[in-house]
């Protein structure tokens, strides 16, 4: 069964098969990270998107929860991921504003949603056809 963890409760609602996180972006880690010593498998990386640490206050991953053997390449990704974001000085979504808060969370989920898409999560069909973030050129 594929299943979201995340820290992004916009994104939650929108999910057929979520787990949510009450927490920064590294408990989002540690909790996949339990998962995957569990038998769990990553299925996006957990570094996603290539942004900073501190630029990133929500994070989301997708597993595979079957239960079974430790994966090591899951398990190599989620303990270099979570070692990262021990060293960074992170942004919790609590000290942000509601504008800023919901830009991040829109950018988590810009970063899932092909993914979500790809492993049938999406609980409204309609969001994988919603407009992507565009750059306007000056």
């Amino acid at each position: 069964m594929f299943t979201l963890i995340t820290n992004n409760a916009q994104l939650c609602g929108n999910v057929l098969s979520s787990e949510y996180v009450d927490g920064s972006s590294l408990d989002v880690l540690i909790r996949v990270r339990g998962l995957v010593h569990s038998g769990s498998r990553i299925l996006t990386h957990p570094l996603c998107g290539n942004l900073r640490p501190n630029h990133q206050p929500f994070r989301s991953v997708i597993i595979d929860s079957k239960s079974g053997y430790v994966d090591l390449d899951s398990l190599s990704a989620i303990e270099s991921a979570v070692n990262i974001y021990q060293s960074a000085k992170l942004i919790s979504p609590y000290e942000l504003d509601d504008l800023t808060r919901s830009d991040y969370a829109y950018i988590d989920s810009e970063l899932m949603r092909e993914s979500l898409g790809r492993y049938g999560l999406i609980r409204d069909e309609r969001l994988c056809n919603a407009p992507s973030l565009t750059v306007k050129e000056v």
